[in-house]
């Protein structure tokens, strides 16, 4: 399904839920006041809110039992933090600056940070992946606020979800006078728990990410080829095409350990000149002679055979042979008849046909297989790369390579996402942890200083600083990717 009839189904939905919510209400229906009172969900206009208590007194347990833990634990964190502030502050200006110069030399260089936009720079089919990874990452920030909090005596008022369209969210209510009644280090503590937690997950999920050879090793073998995971808008025809499942090791005898090496063997094939095959001449000799070229331009055996010439300095000869006869036939590969044995002759494929939309680039393909017969593949070397879908992970037992690409994914977007997350927050960004953050710091800086004045003007020159940036970049970045 693609993605905007998945969001004109939830928009539909939502106006429904929306409508039905407003009705019930409207007609003081006593069996939906209970079900609210039980259930305690809040229906708005596109958006979805549920707020419990339920987690408070375990969260107030746990955190008093731990409370010397938590208390170095958040400590640290927030020196990191404060330490992250900078850094994040040049990431976005240069981020800015290359979302402006793709504007103004209309290129395409990919930034750092950019906005994810489902069905625009995010694939339809990773949309799974991105709603789970907002809501782990948003989850786990939360918490930390939370625990942050209760570790300096401050009470929970409740934790919920929020659902924004599709978007995804968790958050925790606390009270604020209480908040802002402790000293600025117990303050900045607080602020800066949930840019910590994202910090941690993002680090985590890094090396889990790049450990997945070594922890799934029992299950899987890594060097030793690629798995064929899916045939995306590839038209699988024929006893010796490609099946998912399938271990590839060899193209065109260029090595395949893992996907890197994979996509380098297509570009070499791509970018050679197009091989050939030495062939034993008795072979040859014994093939018909009947009308050679003509068969292969226009006969109707070039829909089961291939055209391939053999020239030398002196003649030259078309055969019409098929490929898979050919290829298990031939001694080695070949540009000319220099690179075969004196008894055998080097046939190259030619692709140009009249009856056929072929061009230069056409190449004759053969990917070796693991235990079975290799592939025979005609035409670009990119309808490969773009249409089948490889693992690095070959299986040692019946459990598919698919199950491994979804970690993989997962993780990667549970690295990215909370990393991006970490260095917004930070950023002294109005609505974000930021502005919060920079608030307690400013309140350390200019203790004992008179002039309330200075700092107030301190805190708002960062804040609308800050907030100018991430407007800009997300400005540039989206104006970039329409345009």
């Amino acid at each position: 399904m693609e993605v905007t009839n998945v969001f004109g189904f939830v928009i539909l939905v939502y106006i429904s839920v929306y409508c039905f919510d407003r009705y019930l209400k409207r007609n003081n229906s006593q069996t939906y006041k209970n079900f609210l009172s039980i259930t305690p969900i809040q229906i708005d206009f596109m958006s979805l809110r549920w707020t419990t208590s339920l987690f408070n007194k375990k969260i107030y347990n746990w955190a008093t039992r731990e409370k010397n833990k938590l208390c170095w634990w958040y400590s640290f964190g927030t020196m990191v933090t404060i330490l992250l502030c900078i850094p994040s502050l040049i990431l976005l200006a240069s981020t800015a600056v290359v979302s402006f110069e793709n504007l103004r030399q209309h290129e395409n260089h990919e930034a750092i940070l950019q906005p994810v936009v489902p069905g625009v720079n995010l694939p339809s089919a990773d949309l799974p992946y991105y709603l789970i990874t907002l809501l782990v990452c948003t989850v786990v920030h939360e918490i930390g606020h939370a625990l942050a909090a209760v570790s300096e005596q401050i009470p929970l008022i409740g934790f919920g979800l929020l659902v924004w369209f599709i978007v995804p969210a968790a958050f925790v209510e606390l009270p604020t006078k209480d908040v802002t009644s402790l000293s600025p280090w117990k303050q900045l503590k607080i602020y800066c728990a949930g840019v910590w937690h994202n910090i941690v997950l993002s680090i985590v999920a890094f090396l889990i990410m790049t450990s997945l050879p070594i922890l799934l090793m029992p299950l899987f073998q890594t060097g030793v080829g690629v798995c064929v995971l899916n045939l995306d808008r590839y038209s699988v025809g024929g006893y010796h095409d490609f099946q998912i499942g399938d271990q590839l090791t060899d193209v065109n005898s260029c090595r395949v350990t893992e996907a890197n090496s994979w996509k380098q063997c297509l570009a070499a094939v791509l970018h050679a000149p197009s091989s050939g095959f030495c062939v034993n001449n008795a072979y040859l000799m014994g093939v018909a002679a009947n009308d050679q070229i003509g068969c292969c331009n226009n006969s109707e055996l070039s829909q089961s055979h291939l055209c391939f010439l053999s020239s030398s300095d002196v003649i030259s000869h078309h055969y019409c042979l098929r490929a898979r006869e050919v290829t298990e036939l031939s001694a080695a590969w070949c540009s000319n008849h220099k690179d075969c044995s004196n008894n055998e002759s080097c046939l190259r494929p030619l692709f140009q046909s009249k009856l056929k939309n072929e061009t230069d680039s056409s190449r004759l393909i053969l990917i070796q297989r693991k235990n079975t017969a290799s592939i025979i593949f005609v035409g670009h070397p990119d309808e490969i790369y773009r249409s089948v879908s490889v693992s690095n992970y070959v299986p040692r037992t019946f459990i598919g390579s698919k199950y491994v690409n979804v970690i993989y994914h997962l993780m990667w977007y549970l690295f990215s996402f909370s990393a991006g997350l970490a260095v917004l927050n930070v950023v002294p960004c109005i609505f974000m942890d930021g502005q919060y953050i920079v608030g307690a710091l400013t309140e350390m800086a200019f203790k004992g200083c008179e002039s309330v004045s200075t700092k107030r003007q301190a805190q708002r020159a960062l804040i609308f600083s800050g907030t100018s940036l991430v407007i800009v970049n997300i400005a540039f970045s989206l104006l970039s990717m329409f345009l």
